[in-house]
């Protein structure tokens, strides 16, 4: 069996990113006009974010707006359902019923993430990992094991070509 950075990736490969709740697939929605296995080829050039990268679920990302908002959304709601302690009490007796602004603490292992909307945002212009000298509709084609990367700081691979297995 080829390693996967000797495969050529076709519509349908898996993909996954770092800041991902789950696997996603990369789609192609016009061929180039090659085809492996009866699956179009890919090229370095097919890397649009949402349009060749899909969803991958959810985004762990705090650098993602939405999962800001989540996590936002969750701490109003603990600070909501949270009583106040007897030292908030007296604090309130002294200070007119003013809390004060406590310290946010450094998430502790173990803690649940919140999750916001996955909307791969991708910086660059194609994909870090395409076969020189070879060309498909004046592209690279695009090699299992290559990257991009998020806007929100996730790292987006695939880890498999998307082609059918001997024998399927």
């Amino acid at each position: 069996m080829a390693e996967l950075t000797d495969t050529y990736v076709v519509h349908g490969a898996c993909t996954q990113c770092t800041m991902g709740m789950r696997q996603s697939r990369v789609v192609l929605h016009e061929t180039h006009g090659v085809f492996l296995k009866k699956q179009a080829q890919m090229t370095v050039k097919d890397c649009k974010g949402e349009y060749h990268v899909i969803c991958f679920g959810g985004c762990y990302s705090m650098e993602n707006p939405s999962t800001q908002e989540e996590a936002q959304k969750v701490q109003d709601k603990v600070k909501e359902l949270s009583p106040d302690t007897f030292l908030d009490k007296v604090m309130g007796f002294f200070t007119g019923g003013k809390k004060k602004k406590q310290e946010e603490a450094a998430p502790a292992e173990g803690v649940p993430q919140v999750l916001g909307v996955c909307t791969p945002h991708i910086i660059a212009q194609e994909w870090d990992y395409g076969q020189d000298g070879v060309e498909t509709d004046s592209d690279r084609p695009l090699m299992g094991g290559a990257k991009l990367y998020c806007m929100y700081g996730g790292e987006i691979e695939i880890i498999e070509s998307g082609q059918p297995e001997a024998g399927s």
